[in-house]
């Protein structure tokens, strides 16, 4: 019995053991997985948080920088080893009566040979017979309309003469005549020719369409309307332009102004015109200034006979002619100019160590009277006050490059 018992309890605490060694087992392996995934997702999101205020910052350091990318600070060992001199621009006597003043212009038409195509009454359109690019002479057909106000006026018209003939040789015969000539004029205010009015009294029937003609000789460069469009009195059906004459529209700096006078003598060569030259005189100097580009406009009339200038061409404009006053302009050395391809550029000093460059205009074919061996003449790009760095241009050209090429990195 006393065995039994003792068994028993043996049984007994091996069962234990094993639901004590079971549940330790299971808490020791199911326990650490429950905070590992607590914790990687703080951990993520602490590491995104970081990661963006980071990014924030950096990005607020990169906006406050706001650095010009045409100015450039030398350190003050760089500063000493490039040697920089500055001085301000010279000012020089300038005039166009020797080798002449040049300029850029651009082809326009003469704003007296243009004009548009329309009709004098409403009405649809029924026939376009030119295109842009077709030459018409004065008077020729280019459009066909149908006007309800035409054919009422061919139709006074011949009702007008219908009353003469029944009131010839009567006391109302000179009002019948007062019809008429009231119904000739209103057939001319919408467009009909003069010889469609002597078909109609001479006992033709009335035409269906009006024909609308061109005011004068001259090329077509604008259409606009179609076939089948109803259209208003005055409605735009072409433009016309003759292009006999042109207009060359040159843009001069303000600073050689009062070298450019009315009736001066000008040579012209378009890009596009095989490099003839043409010869102009000035007829317009503009009175308003571009507040841009600081330039205004010199037109020249120029012949154009064989059409070979068009507008919208290039132009390169030679001012000429003795007796013009003279303009003065800024010069600098030709050490400050510093070239890049079809650029001139110069660098300005903004304060000690500090450099912005400027763009600048150079005039060419300008005779002066003060010195010019050497020197330059600026007519754009450039103030009488502003500090020019005449010696280590390159070295900041150099400097700017750098700082680009860590910017872009």
């Amino acid at each position: 019995m006393l065995d039994f018992i003792r068994t028993k309890q043996k049984r007994r605490a091996v069962t234990i053991a094993v639901v004590l060694g079971l549940t330790v087992a299971a808490c020791s392996g199911e326990s650490p997985r429950p905070e590992m995934a607590a914790e990687r997702p703080e951990d993520a999101a602490r590491a995104e948080t970081d990661g963006a205020s980071g990014n924030q910052e950096a990005s607020n350091e990169g906006a406050g920088e706001g650095k010009n990318s045409n100015r450039v600070t030398l350190t003050e060992a760089a500063f000493r080893t490039a040697r920089i001199l500055v001085e301000v621009p010279g000012l020089d006597q300038m005039s166009a009566a020797a080798g002449g003043l040049q300029v850029p212009g651009q082809v326009e038409f003469d704003p007296a040979r243009v004009a548009y195509i329309s009709p004098r009454t409403g009405g649809r359109i029924e026939r376009l017979l030119a295109v842009p690019g077709d030459r018409v002479e004065q008077g020729e057909q280019v459009a066909f309309i149908q006007s309800p106000a035409f054919t009422i006026a061919q139709n006074d018209l011949l009702q007008a003469l219908r009353r003469i003939e029944a009131l010839r040789g009567t006391a109302d015969a000179e009002g019948a005549q007062a019809l008429l000539d009231a119904a000739k004029r209103r057939l001319a205010l919408l467009g009909a020719s003069d010889v469609a009015m002597q078909r109609l009294e001479s006992g033709g029937a009335p035409e269906a369409m009006l024909a609308i003609s061109a005011p004068f000789t001259g090329s077509i460069v604008e259409s606009g309307a179609l076939a089948g469009q109803a259209v208003e009195s005055g409605t735009p059906l072409y433009k016309i332009a003759d292009l006999s004459v042109v207009n060359i529209a040159a843009d001069v700096p303000e600073r050689l102004l009062p070298a450019v006078r009315v009736g001066q003598a000008a040579m012209i060569i378009a890009v596009g015109a095989s490099q003839t030259a043409f010869a102009g005189r000035v007829t317009r100097v503009s009175d308003v200034l571009d507040p841009e580009r600081r330039t205004a406009k010199a037109l020249i009339a120029v012949t154009n006979a064989e059409q070979r200038l068009k507008p919208g061409m290039f132009a390169s404009v030679s001012l000429r002619g003795g007796g013009a006053p003279a303009a003065r302009v800024l010069t600098v050395p030709s050490s400050a100019v510093v070239t890049d391809g079809a650029t001139r550029y110069v660098f300005v000093e903004l304060e000690p160590r500090t450099y912005e460059r400027r763009t600048i205009e150079i005039a060419s074919g300008l005779s002066g009277t003060g010195p010019a061996s050497g020197r330059v003449n600026v007519i754009s790009g450039l103030n009488a006050d502003d500090r020019v760095v005449v010696r280590g241009a390159f070295t900041l050209k150099s400097e700017l490059a750098k700082a680009s090429l860590v910017e872009d990195e």
